[in-house]
């Protein structure tokens, strides 16, 4: 029965006199169609992808992808605990794609031929998977920095720094977010505690230390985005770090903006200066 036909008969039955509790059953029965977006009917295909294409929708060529994926020594399939199952290469290209700004899930699926939910329960699952095992690199890639940190130091200096000890950059990142409900249930006002009254938006803050190779070796957060900077700092445990491996910092320091202040391990500028 149509969605017409139960309303002309619900308006009959009114007409005859005949219960409410009839016209009411009729009534539930009626649920209009939700639209939906059209997944299309595709399977992604690696062998259809360029280099200068893979390139632009995902930061690398196909090598480059497929020598990730070798690297990160994925399972065959990736079985989310949804129970959405993908080939391990098909799942990293998701994520890169997803990664690569801006891009939506909505236009994801024109590519992929999954829904919304499938790509982003992938999207999370891979993150998750990628996290754990990589969670100590991802805090401070030290190895790197360990055969770099001299190297570093020198090209700061050439360019111009007066001391020749600097190998990174330290700053905060403010993300931003869309609103939230301002409250969680707990009497919390989320809006206020994510709202950075500096920057005048919603965000979540994380901090990184950046070398003069474009490398990001240090990635810390994410934290509300009222967070002072120096609220990172404490609160990543960043010094207490840097104290435990002095064999690699040594005499070595960052250098950050004046909020940061001066330390052991931290350089900063003063205001007024040019």
């Amino acid at each position: 029965m149509t969605a017409d036909e139960i309303l002309l008969l619900c308006a009959l039955l009114e007409d005859t006199g005949c219960s409410d509790a009839m016209v009411l059953m009729l009534e539930a029965l009626y649920r209009p169609l939700v639209e939906r977006p059209v997944v299309p009917n595709i399977r992604f295909c690696i062998t259809a992808t360029t280099d200068v294409d893979a390139e632009f929708d995902f930061r690398f060529d196909v090598a480059g992808i497929l020598q990730l994926v070798s690297l990160f020594e994925l399972p065959e399939w990736v079985t989310t605990k949804h129970r959405d199952c993908v080939h391990k290469t098909e799942a990293l290209f998701i994520l890169l794609h997803r990664l690569s700004y801006p891009k939506r899930l909505a236009d994801m699926h024109k590519t992929f031929g999954r829904s919304e939910g499938a790509l982003s329960r992938i999207v999370l699952h891979m993150v998750e998977v990628l996290f754990d095992r990589y969670e100590e690199s991802i805090y401070f890639h030290k190895h790197i920095l360990q055969s770099r940190i001299a190297i570093y130091a020198d090209a700061i200096n050439q360019k111009g720094a007066p001391m020749a000890n600097i190998f990174g950059f330290i700053d905060g990142t403010k993300n931003a977010i869309y609103r939230p409900s301002p409250c969680a249930g707990s009497n919390e006002n989320l809006q206020r505690q994510v709202y950075s009254g500096h920057k005048r938006v919603h965000c979540l803050n994380c901090q990184c230390i950046t070398t003069p190779d474009g490398l990001a070796l240090h990635f810390w957060g994410l934290i509300e985005g009222r967070r002072h900077d120096v609220t990172l700092l404490r609160e990543s445990k960043l010094l207490n770090y840097f104290e435990q491996n002095q064999d690699i910092f040594g005499g070595y320091a960052v250098y950050g903006d004046p909020a940061y202040g001066i330390s052991r391990y931290i350089v900063s500028g003063f205001r007024g200066a040019n």
